[in-house]
């Protein structure tokens, strides 16, 4: 891998895309510790420690701690996903959408603006909430007017998350990988060191025995090698296409492959199961009449594991069926002459392609879960407290790197044949 980034370095269109994703990242990483202006952030930070849980717990590690320091990012890129999940459950469901997605370039386009307008909404809400909580509780520094806090605290998030949306998209077109992507993993692995210093920390005290700690390192090299299995599996299905004569030209006969995910909904499914079981965690640390439910909603405990355990394959399977219609898939292997060896074109192919598609979803399905239980277990058989192996982080990092490795191949492979063609054409010159 060392050897490949060397050589991608030696290109220059491939490191200029490097050198500005990098300064990109930069940026980003700067903007988390720019406080909203009015917060005071001492009492923040015990207030946000009390709450031991629940959905701002999550959000945090998605903004890769801006949140936790109220800074103009502290919404970070979540209303952008929000609104891209929502698009992406709408699309099926609404035929204008749908037609739009089936126009190419221009319906995309659209539907990427109506993105875009849905992020700028959930940002203002998302805003005003925060605002709403800092003032209830009495987190505002001493003096500061309430309306002019308001006014700029939401702006100045509403700001912080439209400009994240438009670093991210600069990082897709001139850089290396998904900009959105890149910027939810470089949070999450900005979380890392703390991570790492609290594992050491236990173990060298005597809290937690040494054992653990190459217990972990070989953990998180089987996880990882593990999930970049998964999420480069597929289940091939033969595909044929018969000969047609058109204008006197013969098309079709030949064999491909329709290739069915093991994940197809990537860490949709976990992150939807933990945003989830993350509001009764959070009601009840607001609610002091509702502390008796506190045992049975508490992250870890065992109800809260099952319940997550089952959302996890519901949604996996969920997302699928919203995602990936067999019924179309079929229809248009028969309307360009492909069919399955063995199965008969339309409702039999169809039948056929949603259980095979059932069968691979279950391991996937049953693998997200495996990953998303794993800190927990650790926890409960080691007694670490804050570990970071496993869930839904590492399936980020790992799924991400394992993209941005791609194009990076990708890249390398594009400049490298044009280099060839140039060569030739020099050659045929002279």
């Amino acid at each position: 891998m060392i050897k490949s980034i060397l050589d991608a370095l030696s290109i220059p269109e491939v490191r200029k895309r490097i050198l500005f994703t990098l300064g990109a990242i930069i940026v980003f990483r700067l903007g988390v510790w720019i406080p909203v202006p009015g917060v005071d952030l001492e009492k923040f930070a015990s207030f946000f420690q009390e709450l031991g849980g629940g959905i701002f717990t999550f959000l945090n590690m998605f903004t890769g701690g801006a949140l936790q320091q109220f800074s103009l990012f502290a919404l970070g890129v979540m209303p952008y996903i929000n609104a891209s999940i929502i698009m992406s459950l709408l699309v099926p469901i609404i035929p204008k959408l749908k037609e739009l997605q089936q126009q190419g370039d221009e319906g995309r386009k659209i539907i990427t603006r109506y993105t875009r307008y849905g992020t700028v909404l959930l940002a203002f809400i998302q805003a005003l909430g925060y605002s709403y909580i800092i003032v209830n509780y009495g987190l505002l520094e001493p003096g500061t007017s309430i309306m002019s806090f308001y006014l700029t605290s939401v702006i100045a998030m509403v700001t912080g998350t439209i400009f994240l949306m438009w670093l991210g998209e600069r990082i897709t077109e001139n850089g290396i990988g998904n900009g959105i992507s890149m910027l939810i993993m470089i949070g999450i692995i900005s979380r890392y060191p703390t991570y790492f210093k609290n594992t050491f920390i236990q173990i060298s005290t005597g809290t937690v025995s040494p054992f653990w700690g190459i217990a972990l390192l070989l953990i998180f090299v089987v996880v990882t090698g593990g999930i970049v299995l998964i999420q480069l599996g597929a289940r091939r299905l033969e595909v044929q296409y018969a000969k047609r004569i058109v204008k006197g030209r013969i098309y079709g006969g030949q064999s491909t492959y329709l290739p069915i995910a093991v994940n197809q909904g990537g860490v949709i499914p976990i992150i939807f199961a933990a945003a989830l079981l993350a509001l009764p965690t959070t009601v009840v640390n607001f609610i002091p009449s509702l502390k008796w439910l506190q045992p049975w909603v508490a992250n870890g405990s065992a109800p809260y594991l099952i319940a997550y355990a089952l959302l996890i394959i519901f949604f996996t399977y969920f997302y699928s069926a919203i995602i990936f219609d067999p019924r179309d898939v079929a229809e248009n292997l028969r309307r360009w002459g492909g069919f399955i060896p063995g199965i008969r074109p339309g409702k039999y192919t169809s039948e056929y392609i949603e259980r095979v598609v059932n069968r691979v979803l279950l391991i996937g399905a049953l693998f997200l879960t495996a990953v998303a239980l794993m800190p927990y277990l650790i926890i409960g058989a080691s007694g670490l407290t804050g570990i970071w192996i496993g869930g839904t982080s590492l399936l980020i990092v790992v799924g991400v790197g394992v993209d941005v490795m791609k194009q990076l191949e990708a890249h390398m492979v594009e400049r490298h044949y044009e280099s060839l063609i140039r060569k030739g054409a020099v050659l045929g010159r002279r």
